[in-house]
């Protein structure tokens, strides 16, 4: 495994909004593109609990918050998933609103 020796930004274009994504050893930021208001931020145990919880799960993958099928939540066995629950319709995610 490679481990962070500084912080990796990448910009990405969503629903027609620039928005530069930092990754680092702590988490996630993500801003607008040119923004001077301090940036969204996620760590990277909020975002696998967000990533696993079965409510992202449920929200399919066009919503791009279901998990990878090879990631589990710590101290569960892979392919020991319960049957999904039916879930209301899924709501829009905006990208600069905070976690939840």
């Amino acid at each position: 495994m490679q481990k962070f020796t500084r912080p990796i930004t990448r910009e990405v274009e969503i629903g027609g909004e620039r928005l530069a994504f930092t990754f680092g050893e702590q988490g996630i930021t993500v801003r607008p593109v040119g923004s001077r208001k301090p940036p969204k931020e996620i760590s990277w145990a909020t975002l696998l609990t967000h990533m696993t919880s079965s409510s992202a799960a449920a929200a399919g993958p066009d919503q791009g918050t279901a998990a990878p099928e090879h990631s589990h939540a710590p101290g569960s066995k892979p392919g020991s998933q319960s049957e999904p629950e039916e879930s209301p319709a899924p709501s829009t995610v905006s990208p600069t609103a905070p976690p939840p």
